[in-house]
């Protein structure tokens, strides 16, 4: 896994999930980055880079330091490697991974008339590495403790890049999910979807600085449940997805942008029976609410700060961030309903659920 850049450096928090989670307690950079080249623009109307020297299907522009909580928005379009054709312009905003698919060129534009790029403006180019051998791990396991049982692809499954070294964080118990969306293009392949996770995993560990992939888990449109942060599904992983809430919760992603455009029914379909085995488990309703205690100061919250929200939340309701989108956010009552089914969700062998606390 190769990724192309700066050297990692403190970035304004943007209003996308990528940034804005920051790194749980106890993260740290997962050791020096690999070499990579570094792709530089100045002040001026466009940046292109018509031939990589190193291929990439995921990219992220990251704004110079000093311009503000959002970073600003650019237009971007990438080469394919194959064809050589140019894609359609995309708009994204500051810090927000874009999968373009294989490719080998790019080209970066300010978005607006007259607009011109920032000097010190960074992109990164991922390169997601191949996938794991062929019948190497199984491609997907069953979680017992749930009628429900959802399937979730295992990290070897993926192909995620592991690091024993690193300690891996546990709270006690998963007293709420919150969901967030990825925030870059919804027109990829489900196919794709592994290599999108390990794009991701790559952007959180040499961009962002982070130990692992911040996500205890990744949807994808398809409804493919990816296991996220390293520790082991089913147990208590304390990742780095919702700044100041990250212990004793878990953050689930949906790849893709859905500020306008709702989730497809398969990917909320999973995502309430993730939330439903996830709280289950604890005896948590998921229609219910609870009382959470900010870690930390947030921009939001004040360390300390007791916080109530629904069990199953958007990262908007305790951070400042437009994420999960406005659109997925809008189908979050009906997850919640979904992930209390009892056909769904809370059914055998579970302790009767709670509400509150």
């Amino acid at each position: 896994m190769r990724t192309r850049g700066f050297p990692p450096s403190p970035v304004a928090a943007a209003l996308t999930c990528l940034l804005v989670a920051l790194a749980a307690v106890g993260d740290r950079p997962a050791g020096p980055p690999p070499p990579r080249g570094v792709t530089r623009t100045s002040a001026g109307a466009a940046a292109v880079l018509e031939d990589a020297r190193t291929p990439f299907s995921m990219l992220a522009v990251t704004a110079p330091a000093g311009r503000g909580a959002q970073g600003g928005t650019y237009r971007v379009r990438a080469r394919a490697r194959a064809s050589g054709a140019w894609s359609p312009w995309t708009v994204v905003e500051a810090g927000e991974p874009w999968w373009a698919g294989p490719s080998a060129g790019v080209e970066v534009r300010a978005d607006g008339a007259g607009a011109r790029l920032p000097a010190g403006l960074r992109l990164d180019l991922v390169d997601p590495g191949p996938g794991p051998a062929a019948g190497a791990e199984p491609a997907a396991y069953a979680v017992a403790g749930t009628a429900a049982r959802p399937r979730i692809v295992p990290r070897a499954g993926w192909g995620a890049v592991e690091n024993p070294g690193d300690p891996t964080v546990y709270g006690r118990e998963v007293k709420a999910v919150f969901l967030h969306h990825t925030a870059q293009s919804n027109d990829y392949d489900c196919a794709d979807s592994p290599a999108v996770v390990r794009g991701l995993q790559a952007l959180h560990q040499r961009v962002n600085g982070w130990k692992d992939l911040g996500y205890n888990y990744v949807v994808d449109k398809c409804g493919t449940v990816f296991e996220g942060r390293a520790g082991g599904s089913g147990r208590p992983v304390t990742g780095a997805h919702t700044l100041g809430f990250n212990n004793d919760t878990l953050g689930v992603a949906v790849i893709g942008r859905y500020s306008d455009r709702e989730a497809e029914p398969a990917a909320t379909a999973a995502v309430a029976r993730l939330a439903a085995w996830a709280l289950g488990r604890y005896g948590y309703d998921p229609a219910g609410t609870v009382t959470l205690t900010a870690s930390i100061d947030n921009g939001r919250s004040r360390a300390g700060e007791r916080v109530t929200v629904e069990r199953i939340s958007g990262h908007r309701d305790v951070f400042t961030t437009e994420c999960p989108g406005t659109a997925l956010y809008g189908q979050l009552p009906a997850i919640r309903a979904q992930a209390s089914d009892p056909v769904t969700g809370l059914v055998g062998g579970l302790v009767p659920p709670r509400r509150g606390r």
